[in-house]
């Protein structure tokens, strides 16, 4: 290898050389360098014209001949017919004149080398290699630059911002909304003109003063701005360094200040509201609940809450159809709207259910209040439709910890309506409503474990299903498989509340094959009807670290004679951390039989993308934090775009969990997310009925 370092930069080289065998000669010395060459050998110009019409060499070795006359006509048949190429000379005589050598060099050649001298040529043809490999980075480069200017001169142009280019103080070039800003037609008549002709008179000194202090950094310069009619504006100028066309000039960017707190209080507006009712959105409503509940801590008032649920939608939407049931869940709003305190707050609270935060303080106003809505409802008639509701009821007492805890009272009495046959409302009652956890209804929370063991032996979860939308046109039907508790009531315990018990009591695992075993019961069923579903199953820690788990899937597998691929299975980020060998083995056995892997609650953690580099991961679920807020957070947003962007480049698919308003959704399109799953869409249900190819 005679001491050189090794290249695996593969080279096409055309050696141009009278003798087979001196052609072969060279060969073997480059490829005992360790260089990889692709070699092409003509012995004269009728071979090389041949070559011509097929071949196109990096690099030329080309043996110098005996007359000067007869190189000249080679090099000009290379010239012409490989145009750039670089060629080296390649010398048999060791007396050859240097002067002859060095007008070839002056002539064009990357270099001379004599024959007789085999470590030269390695040096020479391993250089050439590596400024070839350069060559193609910096056309590569230069061809990436000219598609990211010309992208960036796309979104200039179909920017909001005005934003235009300035040199010595003349506009170069500008975009439609800096023209509209100023009152100017086209380009043709801004260029050349002074920006001090954007700035009114008595501003002068202070802009060009301003415009001296300019350096290399970005700046910014709040001053009135006046249009081509004199019109005059408050906006904030943002100065950075640039280069327009290869010159170096300024860009400057306007913010039209009026405009953007017009856009602002807009932005805020729609992050607070449902777009197609135009009541508060759910997310609005639970801030402004936990508000209220704390000034009346303090002040010692009471305030009450109703949650109003349309019976049977589902049933009203299959019959008259998405559009139309859209349009009647709008008459309700402004049907309740028109039918409240001012000093209430309603808002829509899931798909068709609504919340009001009333002052009503005591049980008789409030009932009253909910036998008026309720009349109101009945009365209404849509399309032939008639509707009905069942209402909930809650009177904020100090038992009550918080805003979820006071939903939730209000959600047990809207239970106990609807189970009494529906329309008709119902106020909480603690004594016949509350959850209860042992065989004696005391109401015991230390019990709660031997209601989780009751409900093992006795199926008393309860699975249900939210769907998981695609945003990017894929029409499979995927859904979430949720768990409740049953309490002795029947009434439903959320798993925030049950799963912390079940870890604590080490029940985790029993509930995983539980949860298990009848979700692939269900999905086997919804197969045989013909339906093309997939659940997302979670899988807890107690589960990764269950010995027993693959093959009790196994075993559901075949006992159901349901499929692998039909199943993806979800495991926390923060789980999968925390066990990540014994989570390696189970989803190596999982891919084994073709099921699929989500990590749930993605980005939480840090170091993003270290389980992405070692696991077989299909999906990512974004944490549910990542959605709060999101259209009026920037920061949010683009922490979002950067986790979906690491995504996408393991070819992973990407899941938006918590999505509740149309805002959200605008900007996980935006984003490139893949799916979604929240209230929006639909909240979870027992019934898996959702129409995926309407979504």
């Amino acid at each position: 290898m005679n001491g050189y370092p090794e290249t695996d930069i593969p080279i096409r080289l055309l050696i141009i050389e009278s003798s087979l065998n001196e052609a072969e000669a060279h060969i073997s010395t480059l490829r005992n360098a360790g260089l990889v060459v692709h070699p092409t050998v003509a012995v004269d110009d009728d071979a090389l014209l041949d070559i011509a019409d097929n071949e196109k060499p990096e690099l030329i070795l080309l043996s110098l001949t005996d007359t000067t006359d007869k190189l000249t006509a080679t090099l000009k048949l290379c010239r012409a017919a490989f145009h750039d190429a670089p060629y080296v000379i390649l010398y048999k005589n060791p007396e050859t004149d240097p002067d002859t050598l060095l007008q070839i060099m002056r002539d064009g050649a990357r270099d001379v080398v004599c024959t007789s001298d085999p470590d030269h040529l390695q040096l020479v043809v391993m250089r050439e290699s590596e400024n070839l490999s350069i060559r193609k980075e910096l056309a590569l480069t230069q061809q990436k630059l000219k598609e990211a200017e010309a992208r960036c001169n796309t979104l200039i142009a179909s920017s909001q911002d005005a934003i235009a280019y300035i040199h010595e103080g003349m506009h170069m070039q500008a975009n439609p909304a800096y023209l509209q800003m100023f009152g100017y037609v086209d380009m043709g008549e801004l260029e050349g003109l002074p920006i001090l002709d954007m700035i009114p008179a008595k501003d002068h000194k202070s802009i060009k003063a301003f415009l001296r202090t300019l350096g290399n950094e970005h700046a910014e310069l709040n001053i009135a701005c006046q249009n081509s009619a004199g019109e005059t504006f408050d906006a904030k100028l943002e100065f950075s360094p640039a280069t327009y066309d290869g010159e170096p000039c300024t860009q400057l960017v306007i913010r039209n200040e009026a405009q953007n707190k017009e856009l602002e209080q807009t932005i805020e507006l729609l992050s607070n509201q449902d777009a197609q009712t135009g009541l508060a959105n759910r997310q609005y409503f639970m801030a402004k609940m936990e508000q209220q509940i704390a000034t009346l801590r303090e002040t010692g008032g009471g305030c009450s809450l109703f949650y109003i649920v349309i019976d049977d939608f589902r049933e009203i939407r299959a019959e008259i159809g998405i559009t139309a049931s859209d349009n009647l869940l709008k008459e309700l709003a402004g049907i309740l709207s028109r039918n409240i305190d001012k000093s209430d707050l309603l808002s829509r609270f899931g798909d068709h259910s609504f919340t009001i935060l009333s002052t009503k303080q005591n049980p008789i106003d409030a009932e009253t209040m909910a036998e008026r809505l309720r009349l109101l409802i009945e009365e209404f008639v849509y399309q032939q439709t008639n509707v009905t509701c069942c209402i909930g009821i809650s009177l904020l007492d100090q038992e009550i910890t918080g805003s979820q805890d006071f939903i939730n009272r209000a959600y047990h009495a809207y239970e106990a309506a609807r189970n009494s046959g529906g329309n008709r409302y119902s106020l909480y009652d603690a004594s016949e409503m509350q959850a209860s956890y042992g065989e004696d209804n005391t109401g015991d929370e230390a019990r709660i474990n031997e209601l989780i063991q009751h409900a093992l032996e006795n199926d008393r979860f309860r699975l249900v299903y939210q769907p998981i939308v695609s945003l990017q046109g894929d029409s499979r039907e995927h859904y979430a498989v949720l768990t409740r508790l049953l309490d002795n009531n029947n009434e439903e315990i959320l798993p925030d509340y049950f799963i912390r018990h079940a870890k604590q009591g080490e029940q985790m695992a029993k509930v995983d094959r539980w949860v298990i075993n009848k979700a692939i019961e269900e999905l086997a069923e919804q197969r045989t009807e013909g339906k093309k579903v997939n659940f997302f199953i979670s899988i807890s820690s107690a589960g990764l670290e269950d010995e027993g788990m693959l093959l009790w899937i196994c075993d559901c597998l075949r006992k159901h004679r349901a499929k692998g691929p039909w199943i993806t299975f979800q495991i926390q980020d923060k789980e999968l951390r925390n066990h990540i060998q014994t989570a390696k083995k189970l989803i190596e056995g999982l891919k084994k039989i073709k099921c699929q892997l989500a990590i749930d609650q993605f980005g939480a953690s840090p170091k993003a993308e270290t389980l992405l580099k070692h696991l077989p991961v299909d999906f990512v679920k974004f944490d549910f934090e990542l959605m709060q807020d999101l259209a009026s957070k920037q920061e949010q947003q683009d922490h979002l775009n950067e986790l979906n962007a690491l995504a996408k480049q393991h070819n992973i698919k990407t899941i938006a969990m918590g999505v509740e308003d149309a805002n959200s959704l605008a900007i996980l399109w935006t984003v490139g997310v893949n799916y979604i799953q929240g209230y929006f869409l639909q909240e979870p249900s027992e019934n898996i009925s959702y129409e995926f190819s309407s979504a």
